[in-house]
């Protein structure tokens, strides 16, 4: 009977299956990091999706229900006139470096009674760069004291405005203006975009509000740049909103 001799794995043989083992888990962990790091960046994308979504709901809901410009409230026999308020505010160092909006809406109906029906807001950028709205009682003798304030969107490097003023309604269409610009700055030039300033002097809302949000790609860039030098992506927001005196009209035919 012949004995069989045990046969040892020689050093080439060795290394070469160290060397397949080798590239064999260097595949798979690679395999594994790149799935994480989808894994992550989808995380990111959902979460600036979620954001983004939350900001233009919340905006949407603001803008529709602002006061509007001849509505009235009665109560019992009498009727008053509700406060109306949309302009643009320039920077402030107490209060945002960016231009503000100040506008009147209603709340509807809260918990807590001094937040209900109509308010006056602000959005703004504060100065930890977050998109902010602020609310006070439109009819409190102390709104500052009941202020609240909501973070809407963070890392914000700024934040721009376009207002269209829609044209005058005629039944002559050849009367229209689209150049007429008032003096006094009571009334808006009509058929145009104003940007970044809508005064308080015009009494009015717009027809259509575009805000354009810049953020930051790094929030670290935040504290060392000058705005208009940081990374950023741009996203605009478009609201209709429901004017009596600059709706948009639509001539028959």
């Amino acid at each position: 009977m012949k004995r069989t001799r045990k046969r040892h794995l020689t050093l080439l043989e060795t290394l070469i299956a160290v060397s397949l083992v080798s590239i064999l888990l260097t595949i798979v962990f690679g395999f594994f990091r790149e799935l994480s790091e989808i894994n992550r960046m989808t995380e990111v994308q959902q979460k600036e999706s979620f954001q983004m979504r939350y900001v233009e709901t919340r905006l949407n809901y603001l803008f529709q229900r602002i006061v509007n410009e001849n509505e009235s409230v009665r109560e019992g026999k009498q009727a008053y006139k509700r406060r109306f308020y949309f302009y643009t505010q320039s920077p402030e160092k107490s209060i945002s470096e960016s231009t503000s909006l100040i506008f009147s809406f209603n709340n509807g109906a809260r918990s807590n009674p001094a937040f209900s029906d109509d308010l006056l807001a602000r959005l703004y950028i504060d100065d930890k760069h977050r998109l902010c709205l602020a609310m006070w009682p439109i009819y409190s003798d102390k709104p500052h004291q009941e202020m609240q304030r909501e973070v809407l969107l963070e890392n914000v490097a700024a934040i721009h405005y376009k207002f269209y003023a829609a044209p005058e309604r005629h039944l002559n269409a050849a009367a229209i203006q689209p150049g007429k610009v008032d003096t006094e700055n009571k009334d808006p030039e009509k058929d145009h975009w104003h940007t970044q300033e809508w005064m308080k002097s015009y009494q009015q809302m717009p027809s259509i509000v575009n805000l354009t949000v810049k953020v930051a790609n790094k929030p670290e860039d935040l504290q060392s740049r000058l705005a208009r030098e940081i990374p950023s992506r741009e996203i605009t927001f478009a609201f209709v909103l429901p004017s009596s005196i600059n709706y948009i009209y639509y001539p028959p035919g």
